[in-house]
This record gives C-alpha cells, structure tokens and sequence, in this order.
C-alpha cells in the first residue's frame, strides 16, 4: 500500500515560506558527459513508496531557481540534486534543467508539485547518477517537461538509472528530439495520468518496464511503449493514437486489469530482440487489446500463449504481412480472439490449443464496417464485429465453440447493441448473407467463405 508520510496541504502553504536565491540566467550547454552507471532492472523495494518529513523544497521561478534544504546546487537555471533524500520541486522554468547527480548507491525522490520545466538545448529532467529516481506526481497538479531539437539524450525525462513513479498528479512530456520518457534501467509506473509526445519512442526502459495502473495517451514516431527484456501489464488504460510499432519488448505480458487501444503504421504488438533468437514471449492472460496495424497485428518471433481477455485486430491490407504472425506456436486456453486482415500470411492459433479456434480465408476482400457475424446452430451469438478496414481472412476462438456443435458465418445484416472498437455487445442482430458453416471437430478449422 502506499503511504506518504507527509500532509500534501501542508506543502502550499510552506511553499509561501520560501526565500528566493536569485540567479542569474546562463546559457544551457548540451549535456555531453556520459554516465558510467550499470543500468539494472528495477524491482520495489518497501520504501520506495513513502517519504521523509526532512523535505528540500526547489522553486523555479521562471528564470532563476531558490532552494530551501540541503542535497541541492543551482547554477543559473539549472538545479543539481546532489544526495539521496526527497525533494518537491514547484514552479515554471522557461529555460533550464533539472538534474540528479547523487551517488550510485543513492536513491533519490522528487515531488512534482505543479513543476513546469521547458529546456531549449537538454532533457529537462535528467537523472544522470543514482542507483533509483523516483517520482511523485502530486495529486491535483499538472506538471509539464519539453525539450528542444537540440537534445542530445535520449529522451525529454531521461534516467542513466532506474526510475518509478508514482501518484496521482498528470504530466505531460514532450520530446521533440527524441524519446519521452527513457530509462536506461528499469522502469516501473504506478499510477497517474501521462500526455506523452515524442519525435521517437514514447515511454522505453533498457531493462525491464512494469505498467501498474494509470491513464496514458501517447503519440510516438517510433515505438509506442518499448521494453528491452520485458514488458508487463498488470493494469492501467492505454491508448496509443500514433506508431510505428504500438508495444515491443522480448517479453510482453498482458494481464486483467489493462487495458490497450493502438493505431501502428508497422506492428501492432511485436515480441522480439535483438539476438532473434525465435525465443520471444507474448502472454495474454487477460484485460482488453485492441490493434489497426499496417503491418502485423501481433507479431512473434518465437511464442504467443493465450489464457483471457479479449483480442482484436484490425491487421494489414497488404499480403507481405498478416493480422496474426508467429514463428513457433500460438496456444489458446480461454478468452475471445477476433483477428481480420489480408489472406498472404496470417495464421490461426495452433492446433495442440485447448480453446477452439476457426480461420476464414474469403475469395475476394470484404468491405469495411461490413459486419461479420458468427452463431451456432440454435442462433446463439458468438460474436457481432464490424471491421475497420477491408479484409479478406477472419481468424477467432471463443470459449464457446464446442465440438460437434455447428456454426454459420454471417457477412452484412445490422446489429442493435453498443459497439465498441467494433465489437457488439447486447441487441439483436438482423441476417445478411451467410458466407460460411462449419462444424467443429478438431482445434482448427480451416474453412473457405464466400
């Protein structure tokens, strides 16, 4: 559970307490030092999470910085946090940087308590040495870090070291040259609401990255959320508007409690690295996944394993790729999994599934938000989906495709009910034209439809 130590109201009203350090403002340099930090997965330690009452308050006003506490240098606009502690951080700075360049082994924690910083020429907020960075979004407040094009580090929110964050607070980040928010460790993100635009990846660790909860609108130039070796979901409501490839990691994991709308100009989801080695994961033990991809919808390079949630797919029109692609096997235990996209490349999960599974290949391309409907043979649904793009192969498994049972595939027809990603829910659904029937006697059926 966490617990803060301290009364956030308490803080505005010694924040009117401070007494300014007035600087003069100096030109910012582009950081060019390099880090001899090991970046290393990050993991929850018990006091991550809480704070002391010993609290060294940075204020930025504009121009100049003034500092109440100990732990912390200023020169010009620029504040370095030099030791462990925790530190709240208030105020606008037109042209500076916040930095933390404390010891290896040191842990450091910043409030962000309405902290505006836009730095023409650096990451705005650098963490250049610790052993962990973590940041407190304070509840009610909106914080806001943008570089400028001139940036030499990877992203507008940079860590040499491992980074959290947590709290309730919103920020958004900008990064116009490069990433948004980079760690070279470990990345774990608790909570909170993120506005991240970045010229590449949005939000990318090194290391691992863990997405515990929050609430995320991203636009990224390359990745959306990229995780070197491992990627997991255990809650939080993602939708990623912009990228070239939506979620990419060696590792993804999925679970209840998530949930994921992208829009990919390459991958949707893609389990991969840099050895392809063909030993990449993707789990879906549950929550929701929606995918439009251009290229792939999911895409792995070794195995897909699912056991919940719901699956869907908008994939490519173009047949070099395919709504579903892997290398090794796809098994399904439980969940719904609706896939469309071309015909060239897309495969069906493997038949040593325990969920039943059906692929459709159609003889010519089927029309946009033309719906396709699937029952068995007493009328029960199974499931009403309008497509967003044309397609010509339909790839799904449901929990309620039982052998011997037999089932009919509807094309047109209108549905009543709420649709949502096109996925009817409720209402009835009214005829068009049956383009395939099918009876379920092993874990794949492979069927043609008109």
């Amino acid at each position: 559970m966490i617990r803060i130590k301290i009364h956030l109201v308490a803080l505005a009203f010694m924040l009117t307490l401070f007494t300014s350090c007035d600087e003069s403002e100096t030109e910012i340099e582009p950081e060019t030092t390099t880090t001899e930090i090991t970046p290393e997965t990050n993991q929850e330690a018990s006091d991550d999470y809480t704070f002391d009452s010993n609290i060294t308050y940075i204020v930025l006003n504009g121009t100049s910085i003034s500092v109440t506490g100990s732990g912390v240098t200023i020169a010009g606009a620029v504040a370095t946090i030099t030791a462990p502690g925790t530190y709240s951080v208030s105020g606008n700075l037109t042209n500076g940087q916040l930095v933390i360049d404390a010891g290896s082994s040191d842990k450091v924690k910043v409030m962000l308590n309405g902290a505006n910083i836009v730095s023409s020429a650096n990451a705005p907020l650098y963490v250049k040495s610790a052993d962990k960075a973590i940041l407190y979004l304070t509840p009610g407040t909106q914080n806001t870090l943008t570089d400028g094009s001139s940036n030499t580090l990877d992203g507008a929110l940079y860590s040499a070291a491992k980074l959290s964050v947590f709290g309730t607070g919103s920020i958004t980040v900008t990064g116009k040259a490069d990433g948004g928010i980079v760690s070279e460790g470990g990345m774990i993100i608790k909570e909170g609401v993120y506005q991240v635009t970045a010229a590449e990846s949005t939000l990318k660790s090194n290391k691992n990255l863990i997405i515990d909860g929050g609430t995320f609108t991203l636009a990224a130039g390359n990745d959306g959320i990229h995780g070197e070796e491992t990627l997991t979901f255990n809650g939080g409501d993602i939708l990623i508007t912009k990228s070239e490839e939506g979620v990419e990691s060696a590792e993804i994991t999925i679970n209840s409690g998530t949930k994921i709308r992208l829009t990919s100009t390459d991958d949707g989801l893609n389990a991969s690295s840099g050895d392809d080695t063909s030993n990449n994961h993707f789990y879906m033990n549950g929550g929701y996944l929606y995918i439009n991809a251009t290229g792939d919808g999911i895409d792995s390079n070794g195995y897909i394993e699912m056991k919940g949630g719901v699956v869907i797919v908008n994939g490519p029109t173009q047949n070099m790729n395919g709504a579903i692609d892997y290398d090794r096997t796809f098994n399904i235990s439980g969940g719904l999994l609706i896939a469309v996209g071309s015909s060239g490349m897309t495969q069906a999960p493997s038949t040593t599934s325990t969920q039943n599974s059906a692929k459709v290949t159609f003889t010519s391309a089927k029309q946009a938000n033309q719906l396709i409907h699937v029952q068995d043979n007493t009328g029960n649904n199974i499931f009403t989906f309008s497509p967003a793009k044309s397609y010509q192969s339909l790839i799904f498994s449901s929990p309620s495709l039982a052998k011997g049972t037999s089932y009919a595939v509807y094309l047109g027809g209108s549905a009543t009910g709420t649709a949502t990603d096109g996925l009817y829910e409720g209402g009835t659904y009214t005829a068009g034209t049956q383009s395939a029937s099918f009876t379920v006697s092993i874990a794949v059926t492979n069927l043609n439809g008109n």
